[in-house]
């Protein structure tokens, strides 16, 4: 395992990647036999009762192990998995979820994810200099893909972030959302947005990641080219963009007066 640690690392590979693929592997090789093949890992993942996504996941960190230390490699169909369209947030729910947040904070990283299309583990770990109030832009680094892109600052965040950074400015921490350790974990907003959602008495349930979707579905709703919106979500393929174009909103009252 160390091994297989140190060769991700040298890839580039980030530390939960790294973790993912070691726990994976580990997991499947604890019910094989000390010699294997590749029916003997099917079976291993059948007993495993895995959802097609997952399915897919586990083969694919396997053939990569199988691949680089045993000499074979796995051939295996990818299950088909049902992909529902996007959870589209309203600003009126948004709204009706921060109303119930009486922390400045976890209002803040909320609307990042609303209103400038971060991943979570991206807001826990923006600087305070990658934000700038005077282009109402924000940077953020080694994404996705250790890949740096910029998005946008919505001007009412942009005001209440301001406010928040004078706050802030004593504090050595360079993070935008300290703790004593370093930055605010995942967990932390994760488990005060469920909490939000649940005393906002809204019956949509939704994550943080449908929150970064809503902020696509808006971008391309006010017609902004799917181009730069790619951009902003950081995106490698516009394929993966595209999706969005199905969970545009269109107003069918004034459609049917227009025909």
């Amino acid at each position: 395992m160390q091994e297989i640690k140190s060769f991700l690392k040298s890839k580039g590979q980030k530390e939960r990647t790294i973790r993912t693929y070691c726990s994976v592997i580990g997991r499947i090789k604890k019910i094989l036999p000390e010699k294997f093949n590749q029916e003997d890992v099917e079976k291993a993942l059948e007993k495993m009762n895995l959802n097609p996504s997952t399915y897919n996941l586990y083969m694919t960190i396997f053939n990569f192990y199988t691949t680089k230390y045993k000499g074979f490699s796995l051939t295996f169909t990818k299950a088909k998995i049902n992909k529902p369209l996007p959870i589209y947030v309203t600003k009126e729910e948004l709204k009706a979820v921060l109303d119930t947040i009486p922390n400045l904070k976890h209002k803040l990283g909320i609307a990042l994810a609303y209103g400038s299309g971060l991943r979570v583990h991206e807001i826990c770990r923006i600087k305070k200099h990658d934000i700038s109030i005077e282009t109402q832009t924000l940077m953020v680094r080694n994404g996705k893909g250790a890949k740096d892109r910029q998005s946008i600052l919505p001007t009412i965040t942009a005001l209440a972030l301001e406010k928040y950074l004078n706050k802030l400015k004593d504090n050595p921490i360079p993070y935008l959302f300290p703790t004593y350790r370093g930055h605010i974990s995942e967990r932390s907003f994760q488990e005060r947005l469920r909490k939000a959602i649940k005393e906002s008495k809204i019956t949509k349930y939704f994550t943080f990641h449908d929150l970064r979707h809503s902020f696509a579905i808006n971008l391309l709703n006010k017609k902004v080219n799917i181009e730069v919106v790619r951009k902003l979500l950081g995106h490698s393929s516009l394929r993966t963009t595209q999706i969005y174009l199905e969970c545009m909103t269109t107003d069918l009252t004034a459609l049917a007066k227009s025909v």
